[in-house]
Order: C-alpha cells, then sequence, then structure tokens
C-alpha cells in the first residue's frame, strides 16, 4: 500500500481522524491520500501558524488529537508558534512536515552548503526542543518503528506535540508486508500516597489546582477530595473551568493578575497542596524566596523537573509526588477530617471585602460589559480568550457554570490566538464558542474570519478596543514614563481600524456598540 494511506489508517486506528492543513509542493501527495480516506476529515486554513493553533483548540474543545499538514520551508517556519504552543501548555498534536526529495538533502554532501533542495530546512533538528519527539523519515523500512515511538510519546504524559517529517518522494512509495496498527500503552502502577500526617498538623490548607488537572481528565476527582476534606482551593489560569466559578469552597485565581484575596489565602496557609500546576513565576511573583514561606508544600505532578526547579529556585517542596493527577487521586488516603472551619470564615472575610478590586473602578466599562457578557451566556459552551489585557479582564471577570470551558494558551501566550483555537475547537465541540480578543491581536490572524464563514462555524467574537497593545502600554507606563512607541493606535495602526467592515468583506455578520 502507498506509504501515505499507511500513515493516515495507522493514525486513524490510534484516534486521529482530523487534519487541519495548508497546502504546498512537499506535502501534496499526503495531503491528496487524506481527501481519498472516506474516514478521516480534514479542514482548510489560510495560514499555517492558524493550522496548529486551531489543532491546540480541537484537543482542549473535545479531548481529541488532530493531526496538522504544512509543506517544506516556510510552511514548516510558520508552524514554529503553534508547536511551542502546544509544547509549554502540554497539548498532544501530530504534525506532519513536508520535506524536499531525499536524495536532493544536505545529508548526502560531505560539503557544507546551506541549502540543497528547494525550500528545504533541517526540520526534525530545529523542532527538538519543543516537541516531545520529532523525526526525519529517511527511508520507509523505518516507518512502523518510527510511528510506533511518534505514537507512544505523543499519548504518554506529559503531554505534548510530535513531528514527523515527511520527504515528498517517500510520500508517493508503496509499502509491502506491513498493516496499519494500534499502539498499547503501560497502564500506570498505582501507589498509596498517605498525607494524613500533613492535614493533622495543619490549620489553614490550601489546595493549588493547575492545568494538569483538566488535562488528566481529573476534574471531578479533584472537586470530590476538596469536598470530602472541607478544604478550600485557588486555582490557576490553566484550571479556572475546573468547576463552577460560584463553587463554596473555591476561593479564587492566584498570581501576578490574579485576585488579591486568593493571594492572602496561599500567603497565609501553612499547609498547600500543588496539583497539577507548575507554579509559573506569574503565580509566585518575582520574588519565590517570599512565595507561602509559612507552608509546608506537597507538589503533585507529572513531570519531575518542574518540582525541582522550584526547589533550585529557593521553594521547599516536602513531599513530592510524580504522578499522573488522575492517578494520584484515585490512590491518595487519608483518615483526618479535621475541622477547619475558622480558616473557612478567615478566607470568605477577604473573599468579601477584597472580592471587587478597587483598582478595577478605571475600567469599570469594560468589567461592566464582561459580567454582562458571562451572565449571557448559554451552559454549554466554551470561551477562548487572547492574549493581553484582553485575557486579563476575561479571566477576572469569568463566571462559569459547571459545563461551561473557558482558556486561552498560557505559556506560549500567542497574540492571535483565540480566533484559530476557536475554530478548533468548534469543529471539536459542535458547541457554541465565544471569543474575545483585543484590537491588537485580532489582526495576527484576522484571515480566518475566511475560515470561520467557509465552513459556518457558531463562533461569536468579541473585539475589547483598548488602541493598541495595552498590557505594554501599562508597562511602558510604569517605567518608561509613559512613551507609547509602537503601542499607540497611531503607531500601530494608522487610522483607527474599523473590524466590522473587514469582518463584512470575509462575509461575517457584524454588530458594533
Amino acid at each position: 500500500m502507498n506509504l501515505c494511506d499507511y500513515i493516515i489508517d495507522t493514525l486513524y486506528l490510534n484516534g486521529i481522524d482530523t487534519y487541519f492543513i495548508v497546502t504546498g509542493g512537499s506535502i501534496v501527495p499526503f495531503i491528496d491520500a487524506i481527501s481519498k480516506n472516506t474516514k478521516v476529515k480534514y479542514y482548510c486554513f489560510q495560514h499555517e501558524q492558524s493550522a496548529d493553533m486551531a489543532a491546540e483548540g480541537y484537543y482542549r474543545g473535545c479531548g481529541k488529537i488532530a493531526g496538522v499538514c504544512v509543506t517544506s520551508g516556510p510552511g514548516v517556519q510558520n508552524i514554529l508558534n503553534g508547536v511551542c504552543g502546544c509544547w509549554y501548555d502540554s497539548i498532544p498534536a501530530f504534525f506532519i512536515t513536508g520535506q524536499v526529495n531525499t536524495i536532493q538533502t544536505l545529508s548526502n554532501f560531505k560539503s557544507k552548503p546551506r541549502q540543497v533542495g528547494f525550500q528545504e530546512m533541517p526540520v526534525a533538528k530545529m523542532f527538538e526542543d519543543v516537541t516531545k519527539k520529532s523525526v526525519y523519515l529517511s527511508d520507509v523500512i523505518h516507518i512502523e518503528s518510527t510511528l510506533t515511538e511518534l505514537l507512544t510519546t505523543l499519548k504518554t504524559p506529559r503531554y505534548g506535540p510530535v513531528l514527523l517529517d515527511l520527504p515528498v518522494n517517500l510520500q508517493m512509495s508503496s509499502i509491502i508486508d506491513t498493516k496499519p496498527f494500534t499502539v498499547e500503552l503501560k497502564t500506570l502502577n498505582g501507589s498509596i500516597y498517605n498525607i494524613s500526617g500533613f492535614l493533622k498538623e495543619c490549620k489553614r490548607p490550601l489546595i493549588v489546582f493547575g492545568h494538569g488537572v483538566i488535562l488528566s481528565g481529573a476534574s471531578q476527582s479533584a472537586i470530590n477530595f476538596v469536598e470530602r476534606y472541607n478544604i478550600p482551593f485557588v486555582v490557576s489560569w490553566g484550571a479556572i473551568d475546573i468547576c463552577e466559578t460560584n463553587h463554596k469552597l473555591r476561593v479564587g485565581t492566584i498570581g501576578v493578575y490574579g485576585d488579591r484575596h486568593a493571594n492572602y489565602a496561599i500567603q497565609n496557609a501553612d499547609l498547600i497542596i500543588v496539583v497539577g500546576s507548575r507554579l509559573d513565576s506569574r503565580q509566585i511573583g518575582g520574588k519565590p524566596d517570599i512565595f507561602s514561606v509559612h507552608s509546608k508544600k506537597i507538589m503533585i505532578d507529572i513531570d519531575e523537573n518542574e518540582i525541582d526547579k522550584l526547589i533550585e529556585m529557593g521553594i521547599n517542596i516536602d513531599l513530592k509526588i510524580i504522578d499522573d493527577v488522575n492517578n494520584f487521586f484515585m490512590c491518595v488516603r487519608s483518615d483526618i477530617h479535621a475541622d477547619y472551619s475558622n480558616w473557612i470564615n478567615i478566607v470568605y472575610t477577604w473573599k468579601n471585602k477584597y472580592g471587587i478590586e478597587k483598582a478595577r473602578e478605571g475600567d469599570s466599562i469594560v468589567y461592566d460589559a464582561l459580567a454582562k457578557f458571562f451572565a449571557s451566556l448559554p451552559d454549554e459552551c466554551i470561551i477562548i480568550s487572547d492574549i493581553g489585557s484582553n485575557m486579563v479582564w476575561t479571566m477576572q471577570c469569568a463566571q462559569l457554570s459547571k459545563t461551561q470551558k473557558l482558556f486561552t494558551n498560557g505559556g506560549n501566550a500567542s497574540m492571535g490566538f483565540a480566533l484559530p483555537a476557536a475554530i478548533g475547537a468548534s469543529i471539536g465541540s459542535n458547541k457554541p464558542v465565544y471569543v474575545i480578543a483585543g484590537d491588537g491581536g485580532f489582526q495576527m490572524n484576522i484571515q480566518e474570519l475566511l475560515t470561520v464563514k467557509k465552513y459556518d462555524l457558531p463562533i461569536e467574537i468579541t473585539i475589547l478596543n483598548n488602541s493598541g497593545y495595552g498590557i505594554v502600554k501599562q508597562f511602558q507606563d510604569i517605567y518608561f514614563n509613559s512613551n507609547h512607541t509602537a503601542t499607540s493606535k497611531s503607531d500601530v495602526f494608522g487610522n483607527t481600524v474599523d473590524f466590522a467592515k473587514i469582518a463584512e468583506v470575509y462575509g461575517v455578520k457584524t454588530l458594533q456598540d
């Protein structure tokens, strides 16, 4: 059978049946094979960056892995942004990149030219640091072992993207005596984690839930845990949709842009249990040595390196648990049911006092508008924020029901993420999707309005116009005497952009306020 058919059928058997593509000379054979395979679907994008951001939105929206196909050279270069987004937020995606004919590749030459084949570049090597595995297929005889390695890596936590660099001549090759297959994954062996001693000694416990809880499918287990032991909890933005916002034990979101009362709670706790959060610098602040100094700390993470980096930063971790979050909740034990009501009352007092920040008064129009926005949403929907001021406002204003999802890209945090991610989420979930973007970031992938229209997707887009790049302007206000170079409306846009007119050209209905 043809090599492309073999790859597509094998990926299908392993749960990958949807592809986001931008075509080009070195990937034409593979895309031609996709178009003829009745078991899979494909969606065409206007830009490669958008196709891979859509793959992230697809996984976040429905929990399934997408394939992304692009051509060599510029096509591959354009996916770096989205690959990094998947890498830093632990999102699985399978990237297939076209490559020049094997006889034209640099590896055939003793001399060191910069390039031999048209649009050639060393893809596998260049993507090594931002994928779990990046492989160049040099010969069809290696395809079974290569796919086994890539799929096993892809589906083993900690998640992340993988990449297969596929020469165009191999795409048109045939293989014999090899059939598509399913990869069998090893199951985790559960250990018993007894935390009774920690819960017995503490008076002010607090649990931190991060994105790892969502990724492991353990949201309900996490809520069952806090309710069982009556412990208040805070969330990172990566876990903002772990449960309804008004849950009785939920304190708020932590970090530089988080809630003041939630930060008070974490700084005054005497025990924090960190579950599936890597505690990045936006959560612990710029001075790690003063982060929650009065607390003992238990940290649960699938990646030991994320725990060890905190120790290197001077944050003591009293108990390290290296495990998948879902597995942890199945194996954790405690015979302690202490009374933490006094601590909960203190936290509630802070929440009531500081729940609405005085600092928000200057942006009251935005906060009021977003409050109405969240109140108007249906229960079954997905909200995606872009990067910038709009993200901060959205996360601070979010009032979610149990069945609503809200996400953005946290680690790479690329402006322009929300629209293509919404396309992927809409395709995967068949739910209404709501985008909140800023006027600056929306320009980055505005061309995907055509994709929204082409596939008639139920996506509603709200653009918050703060006349440029608001977060950077704030930085300039504090440190550079409000010299808004490259951030003001005049520098960035010249004249004011009429987004409604642009959307109408793409055939998208608009409403101005």
